[in-house]
């Protein structure tokens, strides 16, 4: 039987974020482009870089100097779109800096479950879901528009999901947390930026994106200028461990600021199921 909602849940650390500039990439080189910002009626001037792939990417050092660039990374090579790669897939950050430390950090697999697999989740999910009402009063206010709870036992089909998404994101002598944490998210919802409380988790969050997109957008603590935006396809796992998960507050952005690389991305009811691991002693 689920029960609600947890400690750690409780315990999320709610950070004020200012909006900061948002910048659409060319594909393939170097301009200056005219962009109005998602969260400012000023219009900017940037110039932007493209890497094909963060692992592979060659900055020099004038760019690596020059503050006023953004820079849009991307990997997501056919032979990943529908296998467990490593490999990060849809993310644009504003500084290289930034891009070298996400990348071995924040992971998103594309169709890493299949429409069939996401039907058998939400059928297992949604009797109790949907007896629960949306909620927009969360005690810190980090969440508006959701509805939770946990859930440790699951049928045979769903258990093999999970553990497909355990075996990938937790090395073997790493202790998953035994309950999964469900999270609803109604169109209108959204997440604001917070860290999960290390007194309940670990180093590693992994979370299987059900029924719609959306754009997670990681800001770092310390410095708020430097961030990067994440596309969260439908039926995707993203695995944020380490620096993106100590370093960088995360959120889920409201539908109508959800934009990804000058597109939108429009956000109806989004389920997640997280898999944490146990908090370091």
């Amino acid at each position: 039987m689920s029960c609600r909602t947890s400690g750690f849940v409780r315990s999320l650390r709610t950070l004020t974020v200012t909006r900061l500039k948002c910048r659409h990439p060319s594909t393939s080189q170097i301009k200056t482009v005219s962009k109005k910002c998602l969260s400012s009626r000023n219009t900017l001037r940037s110039s932007q870089h493209v890497c094909t792939c963060l692992s592979s990417c060659t900055l020099s050092n004038s760019l690596l100097n020059d503050s006023f660039r953004h820079y849009t990374t991307s990997c997501d090579n056919a032979s990943n779109e529908h296998t467990l790669g490593d490999a990060v897939s849809f993310m644009t950050t504003t500084d290289p800096q930034t891009a070298l430390e996400l990348e071995p950090s924040m992971h998103v697999y594309k169709n890493f479950i299949s429409p069939d697999e996401e039907e058998q989740l939400f059928n297992e999910i949604e009797p109790y879901m949907k007896r629960l009402r949306y909620e927009y009063d969360h005690w810190d206010g980090a969440i508006q528009g959701y509805r939770e709870t946990e859930r440790k036992k699951w049928t045979k089909n769903n258990e093999a999901i999970l553990k497909r998404v355990g075996d990938l994101a937790f090395p073997p002598a790493v202790q998953p947390l035994a309950h999964v944490h469900i999270l609803d998210l109604s169109k209108d919802g959204h997440i604001k930026p917070h860290i999960d409380a290390v007194r309940f988790c670990g180093s590693t969050i992994a979370g299987l994106c059900l029924l719609s997109p959306c754009v997670m957008r990681l800001v770092h603590d310390k410095d708020k200028q430097r961030w990067a935006d994440i596309l969260l396809d439908r039926r995707s796992l993203y695995i944020m461990k380490d620096a993106a998960r100590f370093n960088y507050t995360h959120e889920v952005l409201s539908n109508e600021n959800s934009v990804f690389n000058g597109h939108p991305v429009p956000k109806d009811r989004r389920i997640s199921v997280i898999m944490r691991n146990e908090p370091d002693e």
